[in-house]
C-alpha cells in the first residue's frame, strides 16, 4: 500500500471519488442549488400516469433524448415548455455530501453495525431533511453491496456480508429517507465487490450465488424499503454490463420484483447506446455520452432501438418524479432541519452504537473518569481521526472532533499524555512515557486515500503500523487499538498482545465523542461485527478467486477503459466460492474465524432462555417463536439476539446456518424482556437453479438463537411438512 498512496494522492486530486471533476461540477459542489423553479403546473389533482403521458404525447424527439441523459453533472435536466424544473441529486448514505454538505454521519458499515433498524430509519429520516433543505430530491445511495473480501474499498459504504442484515439495514434507511421526500437509489445493482478494475472485470456468479447472496438485499430494499430508485453498477455481470443487463434490469427488477420507479446509471458507467435503451435503464449520468441524439437517431435509424424504447424511459423517469411529489412542491424546503443540534446529536448515538468491542482482556474497560491516571494516546488515527472512506460518500466537515479531543473532553481526574504520530522508530523519551502510562491507546487505521472508491486497500496496515502497535504492547502490556477501517485487517503478531480491541469503522464527525463516550462507560457498547473478522487473508474462501495483491494499483486501471469499450479488455471475477461467502463459509469448512459476524462484546452480561416455536406453515408466517433475554450484570445495557435458520438435509448443498433475524433490546440490570420473532417462508427456502425458482423442501429445520454467529444459545427442532 505505501508505494500506491503518492499516485492515489495526485488521482485523488483531480477526480472525485470516480467522477471527473469539471469546473461546472466543481461549482455545484460548492454553492447552492440553483434556483431553477417554475411557477408550478395546475395538474396535480390528474393522476401521475395521466400526466405524464399527457407531457410524453406533447414532447418532441429531441426534447425526450436530452431528458434521458444528465444535467450539470448532479441533475435531471428541465423541461421549462411543460412547467417542470431541473432536479437535482447528491452522494449519499453518510449525509448530503455536494452543495455545501451537510451533517456527516457514520458511514454505512457503522450504521449496520448498530443492528437497530430504528435507529437507522430515523438517520435515514435525518439525512432526507437535510437533502429537502438544500433543494435536493434524489439520494444517491444507499449502497448494499455484499462484503464479499475484506479490502474492497469500498467495504465501508456498504452494510456488510450478510444480505439479510443488509436488505433489513437498508430498508429502514430507505424508509426515513424517503418519508423526509426523497427518493433513495440503492445501488449498485450489482455484485459490484470490488473497487479492483471495476470497469473490467466480469463479476462471473451463477444464478443461485446471485439469488440467495448478492439480489435479496436489493430485493428487500425494492419490496419492504420502497425504493422508488436504483442505481445500475459499473462492471458486467456474466458477460453484459451491469447498465445494460437484461436479466438484471428488466427479468428480475422490472417482472419479477415489479418496480415500477427509475434506474439510474452509475457516473461514466455506460457502454453502448442501444444496450441500455433497450434493456431496462432510464438515465445516463452524469451527461449524455451514449445516449446523445446523434447516436440514437443513428441506432433508431438502424432499427436497433425504438422510438417505444425512449418512451419507455422517459416514462420511468418523469412518472416516478410526479408519483413522489417532486414536481409538486419547491426544490427547496427551508422548514427541513438542516445541521442542527439534533441532527449531530443523532449522528453520535449512530456512531456510539456502531461501535464494536472486541477484546476487553482483565475488563480494563471502562476507564473509571474519577480516578488518577495517565492514559498515553499514539497512533496516526488519534489526532486525525478519518470521518468516511474515501470518493462520492465522503462528507466533508469543518466541525469533526478527533479521537484525541473527544477524550480529553470526557478523561475527568485521568491525565491524556499524546505522543504525535510518526512512522519512525520512538525516541527514548516516548518509550518512557509509554512504559509509565497506566494504559496506551493506539488509534490504527487508514486514511480516506487509503481507503476508498476507485482502488483496493491493502490487507496489512500501512506505514509500519502492526510494527509499531507490537513495539508498544512490549513497552506496556496494558495497550488497547481502536481501528478505523472499512473491514477485517491483518491482526497477525498484536493481536493476542494487546489487551483492548475496538473496531470503530468510520464514525462521522462526532468520532471522538463517541468512542469518549465507550471508553470511559458513558455508553455500554452494543455494536456486533456486520461481516467476519478472520486471522488470515486466505482463510475466506472468495480470496482464493482474488487478485493475489488487491491493494496494488495504477492510473491506468483506474482510468484508462471507463465508458469506452475498445480500451483494455475485460477479464472475469470468479465467485467460485458461490453461496459460501462470510460465516457461511466458516462454519461449513470448521475454521475459527477471529472473530465472527455478529460478534461483540458488552460490559454487562445476558441471558437467553425460554426458547418456544410455534408452526404456522402460511406463506408470510411459518414459524413464529419467542425467548426470554434477561441482563444478568450490574450496567445497563443493549444485546443484540440473532435468529439463524439451518437445514442440513437438503437436495442442494446448503450452508450449516444462515441469518433469518434479528432484534436489538435495551435492558436495565436484572430486567428482562420477551423477544417475539416470525420467520416467512423465505427463510426456509433455497433457490434452485434446475427449477428457476425458490423452494421449500419438507423436512427437518433448526431454528438457532444466539448473540453471533458462532455463539448459539438456544436451538430448537421443527418439522415442516
Amino acid at each position: 500500500m505505501v508505494q500506491n498512496i503518492g499516485i492515489k494522492r495526485k488521482i485523488t486530486s483531480r477526480m472525485d471519488g470516480s467522477r471527473e471533476m469539471n469546473d461546472e461540477s466543481r461549482r455545484m459542489h460548492k454553492e447552492s442549488v440553483e434556483d431553477c423553479d417554475f411557477p408550478g403546473r395546475d395538474d396535480s389533482h390528474i393522476a401521475p400516469e395521466e400526466r405524464t403521458e399527457s407531457i410524453l404525447h406533447q414532447m418532441s424527439l429531441e426534447e425526450k433524448i436530452r431528458f434521458i441523459g444528465g444535467y450539470k453533472e448532479l441533475g435531471i435536466h428541465p423541461l421549462p415548455r411543460y412547467g417542470l424544473p431541473s432536479i437535482w441529486c447528491s452522494d449519499a448514505t453518510a449525509g448530503l455530501r455536494c452543495f455545501k454538505g451537510g451533517t456527516a454521519f457514520p458511514a454505512p458499515l457503522s450504521m449496520a453495525a448498530t443492528w437497530n433498524q430504528d435507529l437507522i430509519e430515523k438517520a435515514g429520516a435525518a439525512i432526507g431533511e437535510e437533502f429537502r433543505h438544500t433543494g435536493v430530491s434524489i439520494l444517491l445511495g444507499p449502497g448494499i453491496n455484499i462484503y464479499r473480501v475484506p479490502t474492497c474499498g469500498r467495504n465501508f459504504e456498504y452494510m456488510g456480508e450478510d444480505p439479510f442484515l443488509a436488505g433489513k439495514m437498508a430498508s429502514a434507511y430507505i424508509r426515513g429517507a424517503q418519508a423526509s421526500g426523497v427518493i433513495t437509489t440503492v445501488k449498485h445493482f450489482a455484485c459490484n465487490n470490488s473497487e479492483y478494475d471495476r470497469h473490467k472485470t466480469d463479476s462471473t456468479v451463477s444464478e443461485r450465488t446471485l439469488r440467495e447472496i448478492y439480489l435479496p438485499a436489493f430485493e428487500m430494499a425494492v419490496k419492504e424499503g420502497g425504493t422508488r430508485g436504483v442505481m445500475s453498477a459499473y462492471n458486467p455481470v456474466n458477460g453484459s454490463y451491469s447498465s445494460e443487463n437484461h436479466h438484471l434490469l428488466t427479468e428480475i427488477l422490472r417482472k419479477e420484483w415489479e418496480f415500477d420507479g427509475l434506474v439510474m446509471s452509475d457516473w461514466n458507467s455506460l457502454y453502448s447506446t442501444s444496450g441500455p435503451v433497450r434493456n431496462g435503464l432510464d438515465i445516463e449520468m452524469p451527461h449524455a455520452r451514449w445516449l446523445t441524439e446523434k447516436k440514437i437517431q443513428k441506432e433508431l435509424a438502424k432499427g436497433r432501438i425504438r422510438i417505444e424504447d425512449i418512451d419507455r424511459m422517459v416514462r420511468n423517469l418523469m412518472g416516478t418524479l410526479f408519483k413522489c411529489g417532486i414536481y409538486d412542491r419547491p426544490q427547496k424546503d427551508p422548514e427541513s432541519s438542516f445541521y442542527c443540534k439534533e441532527h449531530v446529536d443523532l449522528a453520535g448515538e449512530v456512531a456510539s452504537e456502531g461501535i464494536v468491542l472486541l477484546k476487553n482482556k482483565e475488563n480494563i474497560l471502562p476507564f473509571t473518569p474519577g480516578e488518577p491516571g495517565v492514559i498515553v494516546v499514539m497512533g496516526r488515527m488519534a489526532e486525525r481521526t478519518e470521518t468516511g472512506g474515501g470518493g462520492s460518500s465522503y462528507v466533508q466537515t469543518e466541525n469533526a472532533t478527533d479521537f484525541l479531543t473527544g477524550l480529553r473532553n470526557a478523561c475527568g481526574e485521568k491525565t491524556i499524555d499524546h505522543i504525535p504520530w510518526s512512522p519512525e522508530k520512538l525516541s527514548s523519551n516516548e518509550m518512557e512515557r509509554i512504559r509509565s502510562a497506566d494504559a496506551v491507546l493506539y488509534c490504527a487505521g487508514y486514511s480516506h486515500l487509503e481507503e476508498s472508491e476507485c482502488w483496493d486497500r491493502s490487507w496489512d496496515l500501512p506505514y509500519g503500523q502492526s510494527d509499531s502497535i507490537l513495539e508498544t504492547t512490549e513497552l506496556n502490556p496494558n495497550t488497547l487499538v481502536v481501528l478505523t477501517a472499512g473491514g477485517g485487517v491483518n491482526t497477525t503478531g498484536w493481536i493476542d498482545k494487546v489487551k483492548g480491541f475496538i473496531h470503530s469503522f468510520y464514525l462521522g464527525e462526532t468520532a471522538g465523542n463517541a468512542l469518549a463516550d465507550i471508553l470511559f462507560g458513558t455508553r455500554n457498547p452494543s455494536g456486533k461485527l456486520p461481516f467476519t473478522m478472520s486471522e488470515h487473508w486466505e482463510d475466506f474462501g472468495s480470496t482464493a478467486h482474488y487478485v493475489s495483491d488487491p491493494g496494488k494499483t495504477n492510473a491506468g486501471r483506474i482510468y484508462l477503459g471507463q465508458g469506452n469499450p475498445l480500451i483494455r479488455r475485460v477479464h472475469p471475477m470468479d465467485y467460485q466460492e458461490g453461496i459460501f461467502i462470510g460465516y457461511r463459509h466458516f462454519d461449513r469448512e470448521n475454521i475459527t474465524p477471529l472473530f465472527p459476524f455478529g460478534f461483540g462484546l458488552s460490559y454487562t452480561n445476558f441471558s437467553f432462555t425460554g426458547l418456544k416455536t410455534e408452526i404456522l406453515n402460511e406463506e408470510e408466517t411459518m414459524v413464529r417463536g419467542s425467548l426470554s433475554v434477561e441482563n444478568t450484570g450490574n450496567t445497563a445495557g443493549a444485546e443484540t439476539v440473532q435468529i439463524y435458520v439451518g437445514d442440513d438435509d437438503s437436495t442442494l448443498i446448503r450452508p450449516p446456518k444462515e441469518l433469518k433475524g434479528f432484534s436489538k433490546i435495551f435492558l436495565e440490570p436484572g430486567e428482562s424482556k420477551t423477544v417475539r420473532f416470525s420467520l416467512n417462508k423465505r427463510a426456509f427456502q433455497y433457490y434452485d437453479p434446475y427449477r428457476g425458482d425458490w423452494r421449500l423442501e419438507p423436512g427437518d429445520f433448526y431454528i438457532l438463537v444466539g448473540n453471533s454467529s458462532q455463539n448459539i444459545l438456544l436451538t430448537d427442532k421443527i418439522t415442516l411438512l
